[in-house]
Order: structure tokens, then C-alpha cells, then sequence
């Protein structure tokens, strides 16, 4: 029946008016066995790597042939691990076709993908130049991959390191400022009542202060009056003002403290 189709159907479906149905799915049947004879996808004839014409024998194949060969080799040899039969142990030849001494068989269909390459759009193998080019940018490539996996998980490490030194830096800068907060409300910081002496002293109505305040308005009133001794900085001049509040002509500028300690009024 199909031989005697007329020669158009051998190029486009037939208009659905022209043939019956039963002529238009024996051309689909025909063309269908068509590309079987000619080979597609797995079946499709490859080129082979250097390396594995080598171990084969011939320099084209289709990829399934190639696979099946593989196997019957390593059944042949008894390679496959007596305790785990996915693993392949390899022999000189196979070590040689994957650069591995042991692969899995998973592992072995991906390695193979390197040694099996499409022909032209002419269904031309490639030169032996080309073979040899084609192998070598594989092989670069695959090494490149390799690098990129080792650096990867450096990386990645390097940068779980940063972001726990960031976290820790947040977290200390917070706890620092947490305890600075803590302190100015405690101790040394914390505001303290003054004496109606201090109070009047100061003349800025304020009645409680913390003792590092007072301190240090002191000694901005010291210095702004120009009271320490010429010829010893330590060694501070009282005017009437401070005669009146410490009840002293001199004092020792380290002495200070203990002097305004009586005009803390503690509750």
C-alpha cells in the first residue's frame, strides 16, 4: 500500500479531502519507520572521543551501543564490586577512559557524555584536530567545574564567617551601649541631691546632678576663674566662692572629690 502512495505523501500529509483516513495514518506508520532506519535521539550515530575509539574500536557509534559495549566489558571482567554492584572498579583500560579507580555506574553514563559527541549537520565525523580540540576544551572544562566546587564551599564558609563577625560586632556594640545606658543610670553616673550649698554654688537651680557632672563643672568653674597656682597646676586658689562652699583657702586639685563628698545628699 505504501509504495503505492503518490510522491507527496512522502513530503507532507495528503489533504484530509484527496485520501481516506486509512491512507493518511499509514503514511504517519511510514514516515514513523523512516526515521527508525535513520536513527534519532539515543539511536542517533555519535562521534567518539580519542579515548574511547581506543577502548571501542570504531570512531562512530550510537550512544546506547556505546553503553551496552561498556557493560558487557565490565560483566566480561567482572569488574563490578563484590559488596556494592553500582560501584565499578576500574581496570587500566577503564581507569584510562575516566581517570577514575572506582565510578559509580550513575556517575559512568554522565562521564561517558564527554567521550560522545554529535556528528556534523552533514553527518561528518570530525578531524582528528578537532577530536583533539573538542577533548582538550572537555577536559578544561571539566577542571574548571572542579575548581569551582573546591572554591564554592571556601566561600561559602568565608562568608558564614563574615556574617557571624558582623552579628557578633552588632551584637557587642549593643551590649556596649546597653551597659553605657546602665551606667549613666547607676554608680558614678546616676543623678544625686545636692546641698543647699552646692545648689546656691552652681546657681543654675538644678538639685540633683551625677557626681561626674559636678565634677566637672567644677573644674570648668576653676578654670574659667583662672584659680589654679601659676607655679603648681594641682594646686587650686580659692576665691570667696569657694571659700564659702569647701571652708578652705587652698586645696590639692586631686582632693576635689573628697571635698564636695559632704554636699552629696544621700537618700
Amino acid at each position: 500500500m505504501i509504495q503505492n502512495l503518490p510522491s507527496f505523501v512522502h513530503l507532507s500529509p495528503p489533504p484530509v479531502q484527496c485520501v481516506s483516513f486509512s491512507i493518511i495514518r499509514q503514511w504517519s506508520k511510514y514516515h514513523q519507520s523512516e526515521d527508525k532506519k535513520r536513527g534519532g535521539g539515543f539511536r542517533k550515530l555519535c562521534c567518539l572521543s580519542p579515548q574511547l575509539q581506543e577502548f571501542i574500536g570504531v570512531p562512530q557509534l550510537p550512544r546506547t551501543e556505546v553503553v551496552k559495549q561498556i557493560w558487557e566489558y565490565i560483566k566480561g571482567k567482572e569488574l563490578q564490586d563484590p559488596s556494592n554492584r553500582r560501584n565499578i572498579i576500574c581496570d587500566e583500560s577503564l581507569r584510562t577512559l575516566f581517570g577514575v579507580d572506582s565510578i559509580d555506574m550513575f556517575q559512568m553514563n554522565k562521564a561517558l557524555a564527554n567521550h560522545i559527541w554529535p556528528l556534523d549537520s552533514n553527518g561528518v565525523a570530525p578531524t582528528e584536530s578537532e577530536l583533539k580540540e573538542k577533548s582538550e576544551l572537555k577536559e578544561k572544562q571539566r577542571k574548571a567545574k572542579q575548581e569551582r566546587e573546591e572554591v564554592a564551599p571556601a566561600k561559602s564558609k568565608l562568608k558564614k564567617k563574615k556574617r557571624k563577625q558582623e552579628r557578633e560586632g552588632d551584637s557587642d556594640e549593643q551590649e556596649g551601649k546597653e551597659k553605657r545606658q546602665k551606667a549613666e543610670k547607676t554608680g558614678f553616673h546616676a543623678p544625686i541631691q545636692l546641698s543647699d550649698a552646692l545648689i546656691k554654688f552652681f546657681g543654675t537651680g538644678e538639685s540633683a546632678l551625677a557626681r561626674s557632672s559636678v565634677i566637672k563643672k567644677m573644674w570648668e568653674y576653676i578654670k574659667l576663674n583662672n584659680l589654679q597656682d601659676p607655679s603648681d597646676k594641682r594646686r587650686i586658689l580659692c576665691d570667696e566662692k569657694l571659700k564659702e562652699l569647701f571652708n578652705v583657702d587652698t586645696f590639692n586639685g586631686f582632693t576635689v572629690t573628697k571635698l564636695l563628698s559632704p554636699h552629696f545628699i544621700k537618700t
